[in-house]
């Protein structure tokens, strides 16, 4: 088999994308909105479909179309038409405009060493969740925030063999979103002080910000959780067979470049101070329920310190 890098085509592959079929998903008919005014059409039915087939059996080429190199489809070994749809990408280019800054991919970030990713550990057995230490899953990251489920606790001994080890290798300030089989890839959540020692599904990203730059885990945290940002996963994220898989395409994903430290802390000072704030009440609350006597379920005691197994 030839290498797809080296293979030269002069031929130029047609994508069509449309976003509407005249329908919803009950049937009903979709009437086009207009977008000045919000009203609906009594009688001109929204349907993208019909009207890209018709141009491009036209020979016309309609805001559904894109025409890709033979080349970049064979480098990308994609074949997908929303991969190629560059209207997924229009916010984060207005946004960059009015913020005045240049982006930058995660993958830049990755090569340049100012962030690193990583999976997750691994998913255990449903006999294996009766013990103390959280698994969570990729329906956990909601709300910016992992949701410890009381159902979903292992014991340490199986953690340690996911874990590689006695601790999880994860960092307070850490950075996770599902990477695959679930409709909440590109939602985030952080890890707070206090919260590390979990076992987390292996569909899952870890970013960390390495140091050492502008970038600080607050301006990463806030800059994913950009509405811009987030539309951009749409574009990447694909259908595995029946499961939703973003592979190494999260490279691609274009964030705000911060031109200097002072900004990037000006644009996610109410991350960090709403987040410190949480750590530390969430740090005395801890104190406070584990010098009772009283157990508490999970959810409230929040993830096991080692010597409370």
């Amino acid at each position: 088999m030839p290498d797809n890098a080296k293979i030269k085509f002069r031929y130029i592959v047609p994508f069509l994308n449309p976003k509407t079929c005249g329908i919803y998903k009950d049937g009903k008919p979709r009437y086009k909105v207009d977008a000045a005014t919000g009203e609906k059409s009594a009688t001109e039915i929204d349907n993208e479909l019909i009207e890209a087939v018709d141009l491009f059996t036209a020979g016309r080429k309609g805001s559904s179309q894109f025409d890709v190199s033979a080349d970049d489809v064979f480098r990308k070994g994609v074949i997908v038409p929303a991969y190629f749809d560059t209207r997924f990408n229009l916010p984060i280019e207005r946004l960059l405009k009015t913020l005045h800054v240049s982006g930058i991919t995660i993958g830049e970030l990755v090569d340049r060493h100012i962030v690193s990713v990583r999976a997750g550990h691994g998913s255990p057995g449903n006999d294996q969740r009766t013990g103390t230490v959280p698994y969570i899953k990729v329906s956990d990251i909601r709300a910016l925030r992992m949701n410890i489920n009381p159902t979903n606790m292992i014991p340490q001994k199986v953690a340690e063999e996911f874990w590689r080890g006695k601790t999880s290798g994860l960092e307070a300030w850490d950075i996770l979103t599902p990477n695959r089989a679930s409709s909440n890839i590109g939602e985030f959540a952080i890890i707070m002080p206090g919260e590390e020692q979990v076992v987390l599904t292996k569909e899952m990203f870890v970013l960390r910000v390495l140091g050492g730059g502008v970038i600080d885990p607050f301006y990463l945290f806030w800059a994913l959780c950009l509405k811009a940002v987030r539309e951009q996963w749409r574009r990447i994220v694909l259908m595995q067979t029946n499961r939703e898989d973003c592979g190494d395409r999260y490279r691609e994903i274009i964030i705000p470049k911060p031109p200097s430290l002072k900004w990037a802390k000006e644009r996610a000072e109410a991350f960090r101070a709403y987040f410190s704030v949480v750590a530390e009440a969430k740090k005395d609350f801890l104190k406070s329920i584990r010098e009772s006597s009283i157990p508490l379920i999970a959810s409230a005691s929040g993830a096991p310190q080692q010597d409370d197994v």
